[in-house]
């Protein structure tokens, strides 16, 4: 069963850019994870400190396991430098929206 995971993080004013190397390598290392079909960020086109999240597992272990992995919390704790005011992650599994964050 395919998850689709979906969101917004809303950075501090002029972080950004502060944060696009981060975002890029993260992505990166989560992309060789197990089940990992699919992991980017993006910019909004309005807002250069707002985060669009877009992921998809192969399985909700996938995605469960994703969350536990040492990487995935380190990039939450580095992600406070960067003063994030509002996230909302959200994780569709076919049938019904979970709330991540």
């Amino acid at each position: 069963m395919t998850i689709l995971v979906m969101g917004t993080i809303k950075l501090g004013a002029g972080e950004g850019a502060k944060a696009a190397k981060m975002l890029a390598d993260h992505a990166a290392v989560v992309r060789t994870e197990d089940g990992c079909e699919e992991y980017s960020f993006a910019f909004d086109a309005a807002d250069p400190d707002l985060v669009r999240v877009a992921e998809r597992w192969a399985s909700p272990e996938a995605l469960g396991a994703h969350g536990q992995a040492d990487h995935q919390k380190a990039f939450g704790r580095a992600l406070r430098d960067h003063s994030p005011s509002a996230m909302s992650i959200d994780a569709w599994d076919g049938q019904h929206w979970r709330k991540l964050i």
